[in-house]
């Protein structure tokens, strides 16, 4: 894989990669530190130059030594880099000119590096996100489908979670209809990749997978949480379509709505969430019927396009 010195220098610093036990810098501290590097003329690659430059500009002792660490495990990431090359995964760092428009505009809170299969360009074409909850009543899983398949007639990305649940409905669906699909996983990328569907899928070039922890990274609740800002991210608005005042797509979507990333919507109707109404008062867009919604983002059916069958969660 080749990479510069400075989007090396942001993998070394800011991933497990080769080691889970790695003390990578998590995506605030990693922005603080290069931040600390930009205001004394530094660019990443300063990493790999020794304590000395690193003290100049004026990072802590703890700092440095944690930066060591992680750079005497370079040669282990460069030959972990090319083994995921292998299988067809990339990588694409923050000083990359292909990492994604989207996720620049998360500022510190942006994933410096995320790694993914199929198509980078899927990443910076907006569309519509869908999220809610793995137990979705059967009105809830139908309106996801509704609102994927519309959105892949209107030529819209669908942007979700592939998680069970609304994900991997309103995935399945897109697919489905010819739509372009983007999956932010908060699970095993590695292991996704060898479902044939989802290779089939992958071969197709309308579906992109993504993920900002280690590609072979089993499923955690902080993962999950990470991954919600970034399906926000990537959506021109996303629909929020069953939510509890608890949980992952609850805790998602204030956060979204706090800090304005992305548009939100949220269903209020039959198979709504609990937690919809009070997310409709925290400024969410309510919307009652699919047509609303499409109101709301401003887009014009295409053509019905061929009919696929596909099982995109795996």
């Amino acid at each position: 894989m080749n990479l510069s010195d400075d989007a090396m220098a942001v993998v070394v610093s800011s991933t497990r990669l080769s080691n889970s036990a790695r003390p990578s810098l998590p995506p605030k501290m990693w922005h603080d530190f290069q931040r600390a590097l930009a205001d004394a003329g530094l660019t990443p690659e300063a990493v790999f130059k020794g304590s000395a430059t690193l003290e100049k500009a004026g990072l802590g002792s703890g700092t440095v030594r944690r930066i060591d660490t992680l750079v005497a495990e370079s040669a282990a990431v460069a030959i972990e880099l090319e083994h995921l090359e292998s299988k067809g995964i990339w990588v694409s760092t923050i000083v990359d000119a292909e990492y994604p428009a989207r996720l620049r505009e998360l500022g510190h809170r942006a994933p410096p590096t995320i790694f993914g299969v199929g198509d980078r360009s899927l990443l910076d074409g907006g569309g519509v996100g869908l999220v809610g909850s793995r137990n979705v009543s059967e009105a809830g899983a139908e309106l996801a489908r509704q609102i994927a398949t519309a959105a892949a007639r209107r030529g819209l990305s669908v942007v979700s979670g592939g998680a069970r649940g609304v994900d991997q409905v309103a995935m399945n669906a897109a697919y489905m209809a010819g739509g372009a699909v983007v999956g932010v996983l908060a699970d095993s990328l590695e292991k996704r990749i060898k479902n044939p569907d989802i290779r089939r899928a992958l071969d197709s070039s309308t579906t992109t997978l993504i993920t900002q922890q280690r590609p072979d990274s089993e499923f955690s609740p902080a993962s999950a949480m990470a991954r919600n800002k970034i399906v926000y991210s990537l959506s021109t608005i996303t629909v929020v379509v069953a939510s509890a005042e608890k949980g992952g797509t609850w805790t998602g979507a204030c956060e979204a709505l706090d800090h304005s990333i992305g548009g939100v919507a949220v269903w209020r109707g039959d198979g709504e969430g609990e937690g919809n109404q009070a997310l409709a008062l925290r400024g969410a867009l309510a919307f009652e019927t699919p047509a609303e919604l499409w109101d709301l983002v401003g887009q014009e059916p295409a053509e019905d396009p061929e009919q696929l069958e596909i099982d995109l969660v795996g």
